[in-house]
């Protein structure tokens, strides 16, 4: 839809296009931010490896109480890689020793563990630290690679930079660690109040607001807010598993599986309009819909985000972003009533949204009901808007290949980046 058929829609977006969204491109594309995004998304392979290998080396029991003990576990090793990977990525971004920003990043990391950590069997100690060492091992990675960084711009000598950078690391936290301060501690419990704010309507609304926002300017939004987000939502579905380990009512309604039901098909809950691709008169959008259609089952929406478009599309981003707002008040107030169990089986993204609601509620029947309610509703308010933005493309051509090309250079935007960021990771 272009904005001769919505105008006051229209003007909205471009001035979003004009003021906001250049500045969120900017700050997206902001090297902490970047660093912090890549490291958390291959944190989670590690996660997930290590979750696999945990289950088979735990003692026998039943499967479910292995499971979970297994991602408690992998928790752990996932704040461990992250130590390592984020200093690596941020090296990449600012060109400094790679191997000493790592080496570095780990050190602090494990020195500002609780006291008691490092004394145990292993997987007691990556159990111990779970979700919460993600906070410790952001700030430790930003603060050991900022050291880096300034020594590196204030020295020209590479050797006498490296050797300041990592002096004033150790400095830093290993001074904390003679004063006796238990950052781990500390952040645990500045973690708690997050959570509890987390798990509210209103920052449930605000953080599904932002990532649709964030996605409808061709920018990712879940990793944008990846470094805030993830950490909290992480930590409320383990503290969830536990409760049902130790057969008790999990205590969190927002983690991060409750997206499950709040996206299916991906960000702005798109599954519907792969669909109604399928069925359209128009040729380009039909190929469309025959390409995205396993993609979009698989919560993978890209294709139909850049290829629709949806990016800067006045007449489709009202309700790219105003759906999921209504999901999360529908699956928030199903699971507040008790209606549905909550979240508290960590699963792949790419798990359909109807296995996955099944799977992550353990199995309870009512939350296949929900998500099929909810992808029902999704349908219902996608018809319009499309077939209104079917009409416009059959009328106003020129229009719709404004659009595409418009998404285009975003899209080619966000790839130069990452294949800037893949170049500097080799070297």
């Amino acid at each position: 839809m272009s904005a001769r058929f919505a105008p006051g829609a229209g003007q909205a977006i471009a001035a979003l296009e004009d003021r906001l969204f250049p500045v969120l491109r900017r700050f997206a594309d902001e090297p902490h931010l970047a660093a912090i995004r890549d490291a958390v998304q291959i944190a989670f392979y590690a996660f997930g490896a290590w979750t696999v290998i945990a289950f088979f080396l735990l003692p026998p029991g039943p499967l479910l109480e292995r499971f979970f003990s297994a991602y408690h576990i992998g928790f752990g090793f996932m704040g461990i890689a992250l130590a390592a990977v984020l200093p690596d990525r941020l090296a990449c971004r600012f060109g400094y020793n790679r191997i000493a920003g790592i080496a570095l990043g780990l050190s602090a990391f494990l020195f500002s563990l609780p006291a008691n950590a490092l004394h145990q069997p292993f997987e007691s100690f990556l159990g111990q630290i779970s979700a919460s060492s993600l906070f410790l091992a952001l700030i430790v990675g930003v603060v050991t690679s900022e050291c880096l960084r300034v020594a590196y711009q204030r020295i020209r000598n590479e050797v006498a930079a490296l050797a300041v950078g990592i002096a004033a690391g150790i400095a830093i936290f290993g001074g904390l660690t003679l004063a006796h301060v238990d950052i781990g501690r500390l952040l645990i419990s500045l973690i708690a109040p997050l959570i509890s704010l987390g798990d509210t309507l209103p920052a449930l609304l605000i953080v599904v607001f932002l990532q649709t926002l964030l996605w409808s300017a061709g920018i990712h939004g879940p990793a944008f807010l990846a470094a805030i987000t993830t950490p909290v939502y992480l930590r409320a579905l383990d503290e969830n598993a536990q409760a049902l380990l130790h057969h008790q009512t999990p205590p969190h309604i927002v983690t991060i599986m409750i997206f499950l039901f709040i996206y299916p098909g991906g960000s702005g809950a798109t599954l519907p309009l792969a669909f109604l691709c399928l069925r359209t008169r128009v040729a380009r959008l039909r190929r469309l819909g025959v390409a995205s259609l396993l993609p979009s089952v698989a919560n993978v929406n890209e294709p139909l985000i850049f290829g629709v478009p949806i990016v800067m599309n006045p007449g489709l981003v009202l309700p790219f972003i105003g759906i999921p707002l209504v999901l999360a008040t529908l699956t928030f107030t199903a699971e507040s009533l008790g209606l549905v169990r909550h979240t508290a089986v960590w699963l792949p993204g790419a798990i359909p949204s109807l296995v996955g609601a099944w799977l992550t509620t353990k199995g309870d029947w009512r939350a296949l009901v929900l998500i099929c309610l909810n992808v029902g509703l999704a349908f219902a308010v996608w018809t319009p808007f499309f077939r209104a933005f079917e009409r416009t493309v059959q009328a106003q051509p020129d229009a719709e290949e404004g659009l595409v090309k418009a998404a285009e250079a975003i899209r080619e935007h966000e790839q130069a980046e990452h294949r800037l960021a893949m170049t500097a990771s080799k070297k």
